[in-house]
C-alpha cells in the first residue's frame, strides 16, 4: 500500500452525499459525545471538591512549622554525618586513651554541637529545603 493510500484511510471521509441524513448524523455524534464528555467533567469536578480540603490559616502555620523543624533537624543530621568524617581524619590523642567511652562522648557531643550548629543557621541547607517545601 502506498504512503498517499494509507494517508487516505487515516483521513475522515467526506463526500458530496454528507448533506442531508449523513450530515445530521454527524453532527448528532458530535452533540452526543460533547454532552458525554460534559458529564464526565462535571462528575470529576464534583468528586474533587468534595475530596479537597482547605487548610486554614492555623493549619498552614502549623504545617510550615512543622517543614521547618524537620528541615533544621535534617541539616543537623547531614552536619553531624560530615562532622564526624572530619573528625576521623584528627590524630588520635595517647593521653586519654582508645576506649569505648571517649567515642560514645565525642559521638553525643558531635550530635549536640551539629543540632547547635543547625538552629544557628548552620550552612543554610535548612533554609533551602524549607523555601523547596514550602
Amino acid at each position: 500500500m502506498s504512503s498517499i493510500s494509507a494517508l487516505n484511510n487515516l483521513l475522515p471521509k467526506t463526500h458530496s452525499t454528507n448533506t442531508g441524513s449523513e450530515g445530521a448524523d454527524i453532527i448528532n455524534e458530535d452533540n452526543t459525545f460533547q454532552a458525554a464528555l460534559d458529564q464526565a467533567t462535571s462528575k470529576i469536578n464534583n468528586a474533587t471538591k468534595a475530596n479537597v480540603k482547605v487548610m486554614t490559616a492555623e493549619e498552614i502555620a502549623q504545617r510550615n512549622k512543622e517543614i521547618r523543624e524537620a528541615s533544621v533537624e535534617l541539616e543537623a543530621i547531614l552536619l553531624k554525618m560530615m562532622y564526624t568524617e572530619m573528625y576521623k581524619t584528627v590524630p588520635k590523642d595517647e593521653l586519654f586513651g582508645d576506649d569505648n567511652s571517649m567515642e560514645i562522648y565525642q559521638d553525643m557531643y558531635h550530635e549536640e554541637l551539629t543540632k547547635e550548629m543547625a538552629n544557628a543557621g548552620g550552612i543554610g541547607l535548612a533554609d533551602f529545603i524549607y523555601k523547596q517545601l514550602t
